[in-house]
């Protein structure tokens, strides 16, 4: 490597694979954006709201690191794609299709919680 970037194949970044794992681990089961993410929202925001301001402070905090997580993420596939390594460029050609997934996935997730906790303050 002609540079002092970080290269995945010399073990100091995550694999794009290793992303790929770490994202499915973050990611929110809660269906669909465009149909279910809204409603359970503000189904759980309803739920602690009637718990009292304490947990939904609680709740709100959880939604801001999830939101802060997964900016980690996405800075840790940027990290991936800066290599100078022949070897990890010639890889991420062909993991193309996994990278445009996981950053259309983690970026969606993240605006939709950064909106909502916009909305809320």
């Amino acid at each position: 490597m002609d540079n002092d970037l970080p290269c995945a194949c010399h073990g100091h970044t995550p694999t794009l694979q290793t992303l790929e794992i770490l994202v499915g681990k973050w990611q929110k089961d809660w269906g669909s954006e465009s149909t279910m993410w809204n409603e359970v929202f503000d189904t759980e925001l309803a739920c602690l709201r009637a718990k009292g301001e304490w947990a939904t402070a609680i709740f709100f905090d959880e939604v801001a690191q999830w939101a802060t997580d997964g900016r980690t993420l996405l800075e840790s596939i940027q990290d991936v794609m800066h290599t100078h390594c022949p070897y990890c460029r010639e890889h991420l050609k062909y993991d193309s299709i996994l990278l445009y997934d996981l950053l259309v996935s983690i970026i969606s997730e993240v605006k939709f919680f950064e909106v909502k906790l916009d909305a809320s303050m």
